[in-house]
C-alpha cells in the first residue's frame, strides 16, 4: 500500500475506524469538556409551577371589564411558600418575578404600567392582554422529555441548563489514553543550551497544548534516538500504555527513518501511508489489535496540519463528537495564491474574520511564524492551481 491517496480518501478511512470510548459517570461540574454518552431526560417540569415573569400586580383579567381600579390585598414574594390567596372580585396581589402565581390569577401587569394610590391600582386596559407575564408550568420543558441529546459537548451553558433540573451527575465518554513517541537525535528539550546542529523539541509542546484544548493529555511520552532497536522498543512500549499512539519523525524513507520498519515488525496493519498533500505527505495511519497509530512527519508545520486534519477529528470522534466536519466553514478569499502542481491538496495557514480569509505569508514548511498567527487552515484542493480574491474557499478553524 505505498500508493499515495487523496485527502478525502484519508479522511474517509479515518472516519470508518472511529470507535466510541467506554462510558463513565461524572459529577456535573467535572463533566465540563466531555461529551454526553446518553440522552439526558428532564426530571421535572420547567417551570415547575406557574410564575410571574415580572415585578408587578396579578389579578383576574375579567375584573378589568367593570373597573380599572383594583384593590391590593396581598403580597407574594419569590421563593417563599405561602397559601394561595383567594381573590375577591376587583382584588389584586403585589407579586414579584419568579413568585408562584395563585390559581385565581390569570394576568400580571408590570409595575411600570400601574399607578398606585394607597391600596388601589389603576392601569390602562388597552395595554393589557389576558395571560400577560405569566410563565406557565412546563412551558419550557415537560418532565420525561429529552433535554440534551447523546453526543452533546458539555460546556458551561449545558452545565447551567442541567443544574436547573437538579441533575447532579452525567454519563460521558471517557478520555482516550494517548501516547507519544518523538524521534530525532537533533532534538533538545526547552531550557537546555543548543549545540551546533540541534533544535528545540517544539512538536511535543504543540501536541500537548493541542490535546489540552480538547480535554486530553498524553498518558505516555518517550523520546527515541534514530536507531532501529530503540525506535522499535519505544513504539512497542507506547502501545502497551495507550489506545492511540502518535509518532513524530522517522516516517519517511531516509537512511535514519526507522518508524515504518518498526511498525511492520510489530505487526501493525497499514490503513494508509502517504497522502497527496502538502505539508505532511508521508503520513501513516495504522491499527494494532484494537489500538491505532498516527505516524507524522517530524517537520513542525506538518505536525500542525496533520494534527488538525486527521488526529484531532479522530480523537474527538472517539470521545463523542458526532460531527467530524464541525470545524469546516466557507470564507471569501482576500488573497491570490497559486501552486505549481494540481496533483496534491495544500493546507495554507490563514486568518479568518467576519466571513473573509487572508492567507498568510511564510507558507514554507520550515517557517513557523505563520503557524503562530493562524486561526484557520485553507484547503487548496487537488485539480486547482489558483485561488483568487473574491472566491469562496473551504477553511478549517483551529
Amino acid at each position: 500500500m505505498n500508493q499515495y491517496i487523496s485527502v478525502s480518501e484519508a479522511r474517509e478511512i479515518i472516519e470508518n475506524h472511529i470507535f466510541p470510548t467506554e462510558n463513565m459517570i461524572l459529577p456535573l461540574l467535572e463533566a465540563l469538556g466531555f461529551y454526553t454518552a446518553e440522552p439526558i431526560i428532564a426530571t421535572l417540569d420547567v417551570p415547575s409551577f406557574d410564575n410571574s415573569a415580572m415585578d408587578g400586580y396579578g389579578f383576574r383579567f375579567d375584573d378589568l371589564k367593570d373597573s380599572t381600579k383594583l384593590k391590593v390585598t396581598n403580597t407574594i414574594p419569590a421563593g417563599i411558600s405561602t397559601n394561595d390567596p383567594i381573590l375577591g372580585k376587583g382584588e389584586a396581589v403585589r407579586i414579584f418575578t419568579g413568585a408562584k402565581v395563585p390559581e385565581s390569577i390569570d394576568t400580571v401587569v408590570m409595575q411600570e404600567k400601574v399607578v398606585r394610590n394607597g391600596d388601589y391600582i389603576q392601569c390602562n386596559t388597552d395595554e393589557i392582554k389576558k395571560g400577560d407575564h405569566i410563565r406557565l408550568k412546563a412551558s419550557q420543558t415537560e418532565k420525561g422529555t429529552v433535554i440534551v441529546e447523546k453526543n452533546t459537548f458539555i460546556n458551561h451553558s449545558v452545565i447551567g441548563f442541567l443544574a436547573g433540573f437538579g441533575i447532579e451527575k452525567v454519563k460521558v465518554y471517557k478520555r482516550l489514553k494517548i501516547g507519544l513517541v518523538f524521534t530525532g537525535n537533533e532534538l533538545v528539550e526547552v531550557g537546555k543550551t543548543l549545540s551546533d546542529g540541534e533544535i528545540y523539541n517544539s512538536n511535543t509542546y504543540t501536541l500537548q497544548a493541542a490535546l489540552a484544548e480538547i480535554n486530553h493529555q498524553f498518558s505516555f511520552i518517550k523520546h527515541t534516538e534514530d536507531r532501529q532497536e530503540t525506535t522499535f522498543s519505544a513504539i512497542k512500549e507506547a502501545f502497551e500504555n495507550a489506545d492511540i499512539v502518535l509518532i513524530t519523525g522517522g516516517i519517511s524513507v531516509g537512511d535514519y527513518d526507522y518508524v515504518k520498519p518498526a511498525l511492520e515488525k510489530l505487526g501493525v496493519t497499514e490503513l494508509f501511508y502517504k497522502v497527496r498533500q502538502k505539508p505532511g505527505k508521508p503520513l501513516f495511519f495504522g491499527k494494532f489489535n484494537e489500538k491505532f497509530v498516527f505516524a507524522l512527519p517530524g517537520n513542525p508545520a506538518s505536525v500542525f496540519s496533520c494534527y488538525h486534519q486527521y488526529v484531532k477529528p479522530f480523537v474527538l470522534g472517539c470521545f463523542g463528537r458526532k460531527n467530524l466536519n464541525e470545524s469546516q466553514d466557507v470564507a471569501v478569499s482576500e488573497s491570490f495564491v497559486m501552486k505549481r502542481s494540481s496533483e496534491q491538496t495544500q493546507f495554507l495557514k490563514a486568518w479568518y474574520s467576519q466571513g473573509k480569509v487572508h492567507i498568510l505569508n511564510g507558507q514554507e514548511s520550515y517557517k513557523m511564524n505563520s503557524v503562530a498567527q493562524a486561526n484557520c487552515l485553507v484547503e487548496f484542493p487537488e485539480n486547482i492551481t489558483e485561488i483568487n480574491p473574491g472566491e469562496k474557499i473551504k477553511i478549517w478553524r483551529i
